[in-house]
């Protein structure tokens, strides 16, 4: 913070020496500018990280927070800071504020294709690069594989023998890490003479499963195939399965870091909605 302070004015005045009245000191102040920013989807969180899923209906996110004091004129522009990459890059056009106040909303829809951080930066107009005003903290949003499924059959009796195919849509620099992955297969079966409701729980490697060695489909897509059996005999049934790989976010960007259960947990329910 710069102060200005009272000089002292001396002057020569039959050899004595006058002081002139002293000047209160003051100090010139600088409102400080903070950017607050959050990252939305429509997924539920999972271990509080915001996800998407890969060229889907799921595939976007907001960005979105406060500027707390901003005046007209003055452009607010996102940032994006995707997988491997060495710095930020600025996202679309700046949004020039048409207002002036404090607790100035913004929002920017995103659809990111791996992993990406990003920031909102505050400038004087729309045509200045720098130096910003000010710059929000990073909000991340991870990208999960798009999982296509076909196929099923009605079952014949006593022994049902199901085949689904699963085309896993995805970035092309992901493919070659995501396409050497082991997969899991978590599968369960309820019984029931008159109402058939969902199994509440699906355990690892039931169903009797196999899967297929994968096959290359594009750039951007793989698939397998998922053939189970099992014995229904004469009852009512229904059955549920979730097919998984282990997440490896640090080393190709896709899925979300750390791990989540894939191979791991001998029993997941129902209602789980990631396994990675």
């Amino acid at each position: 913070m710069k102060k200005i302070g009272a000089r002292l004015a001396v002057a020569a005045v039959t050899g004595a020496l006058v002081a002139a009245p002293q000047v209160p000191a003051f100090a010139a102040t600088r409102t400080t500018v903070t950017i607050s920013i959050t990252a939305k989807s429509a997924l539920p969180k999972v271990t509080r990280d915001v996800w998407v899923i890969y060229r889907s209906s799921w595939g976007s996110a907001t960005i979105s927070g406060t500027i707390s004091t901003g005046t007209a004129g003055q452009a607010v522009q996102l940032f994006a800071q995707r997988f491997r990459a060495k710095k930020p890059t600025p996202l679309g056009s700046p949004v020039v504020l048409s207002t002036t106040g404090t607790a100035l909303p913004y929002s920017f829809k995103v659809t990111p294709t791996l992993a990406t951080h990003y920031t909102v930066e505050l400038f004087t107009d729309s045509t200045e690069s720098m130096p910003a005003l000010a710059t929000s903290a990073p909000a991340t949003v991870y990208v999960a594989a798009h999982h296509k499924f076909s196929g099923g059959n009605r079952c014949a009796r006593p022994t049902c023998h199901e085949t689904y195919h699963l085309r896993v849509v995805l970035p092309a620099s992901a493919l070659r890490t995501e396409k050497a992955k082991k997969w899991y297969v978590y599968f369960g079966i309820r019984y029931s003479r008159t109402g058939i409701p969902l199994p509440r729980t699906l355990r690892l490697g039931a169903g009797h499963v196999h899967v297929s060695p994968p096959r290359r489909i594009s750039s951007h897509a793989f698939a397998v195939t998922l053939t189970f059996s099992f014995f229904i005999g004469n009852r009512g049934a229904r059955w549920a399965f979730f097919p998984c790989t282990k997440d490896t976010e640090a080393k190709d960007g896709l899925g979300l870091p750390g791990h989540h259960g894939c191979g791991t947990l001998r029993t997941v329910s129902i209602n789980r909605v990631y396994l990675g």
